[in-house]
């Protein structure tokens, strides 16, 4: 392994979007609370993405079947609100829409009753957004476990991801602008730390059309053109290069990670490890159970299931299709009914 896996006693920075989290459930967003951390110790003992992607049981070996753990993978599999909501308890919003904070008093504590204050912030967190992001994040990472089979490669697998990423990407640059307001009405001077104008969103419009084209059947037209998988390849670098991380000393070496500056969200440190896992290569796959279709991070070359289970359900599942099938055939030659569609009331008469 390379990059941070190979210096698992390196210390990072923290990540994280604030301390003691708790969510409101609206109709239509969340209300996301957080304690500013002010101490190491507290940024230490607060959820951090990065910190638990890097801590991956793939990399650190384990227990076997650990592989839906890391945050980028639970996101990618939060197909309902409830899981998306959890999401965001554990680490606070993706997308921030509005955000304000509050100073509170915290009650007297030790002998002498010192009494200090805390930072709250509230952000916004609007639900159709956290669904969309799950959405094209989700499919960010399917379409680098379709690439990483190269030619076997599904075309259509690929198409239907890269549309799913563009209907959400095409938000991002009035999100730009709106997190460029929030910032400007809260003092603070920096722009967003990431960056996607509506050139990047016509980027991927183009690679949208050659990753959904049909193949016209001209060898020489067709050699010419910009091929599905290329395109696909195109709109995770464009998706990636629009959170651009940093390299700066810490401590006693230089890392690379995400800005430290969370306030629109931590969509960034998302897309960062996409980053990574698009670099490595060879790190996600999808369930082959057809009931499941999970995202899981590989523990071991060829491995096809996310869990045992899914792994048994699905291998009975197609045992007994095959077998059913077989069974069919027999019964239609021999002339014995099938139990299976046979008329109960049939059934009946026959039995002693």
């Amino acid at each position: 392994m390379t990059f941070v896996e190979q210096r698992l006693k390196r210390n990072y920075p923290s990540f994280i979007w604030g301390k003691d989290i708790r969510v409101k459930v609206g109709a239509d967003e969340l209300e996301v609370s957080a304690v500013d951390p002010v101490l190491q110790e507290d940024r230490d003992a607060a959820p951090d993405a990065l910190q638990e992607y890097r801590r991956a049981v793939r990399r650190f070996g384990g227990p076997k079947r650990q592989g839906k753990n890391s945050p980028h993978i639970e996101f990618a599999n939060a197909d309902s609100d409830q899981r998306l909501i959890k999401f965001v308890e554990r680490f606070g919003p993706v997308v921030v829409s509005s955000l304000y904070t509050e100073e509170r008093k915290t009650p007297p504590e030790g002998p002498f009753g010192f009494q200090t204050s805390q930072t709250i912030s509230f952000a916004r967190q609007n639900l159709a957004e956290l669904r969309s992001e799950q959405r094209a994040y989700r499919s960010a990472l399917a379409i680098v476990s379709e690439l990483q089979r190269g030619m076997q490669s599904s075309i259509a697998t690929l198409g239907e991801c890269v549309e799913t990423i563009v209907e959400s990407a095409s938000m991002w640059p009035q999100q730009w602008e709106r997190e460029l307001q929030l910032r400007t009405e809260r003092g603070y001077a920096a722009q967003p730390q990431w960056l996607f104008r509506q050139d990047n969103l016509d980027h991927l419009e183009t690679y949208s059309y050659y990753a959904t084209r049909e193949n016209s059947g001209d060898p020489l037209r067709e050699a010419l053109l910009m091929r599905p998988t290329s395109a696909s390849h195109h709109v995770i670098c464009e998706l990636v290069n629009a959170f651009a991380p940093l390299v700066y000393l810490w401590g006693d070496a230089p890392v690379e990670v995400p800005h430290w500056d969370l306030i629109g969200g931590i969509r960034p440190i998302l897309y960062y490890i996409l980053r990574r896992e698009y670099l490595k290569a060879g790190g996600i796959n999808i369930c082959r159970n057809t009931e499941c279709r999970d995202l899981f991070e590989i523990e071991r070359l060829g491995q096809e299931f996310c869990s045992d289970v899914c792994s048994r359900l699905q291998r009975q599942r197609e045992y007994w299709q095959d077998r059913g099938k077989k069974m069919r055939k027999r019964r239609l030659k021999t002339g014995i009914p099938d139990s299976r569609t046979e008329p109960r009331e049939k059934r009946k008469e026959r039995k002693p």
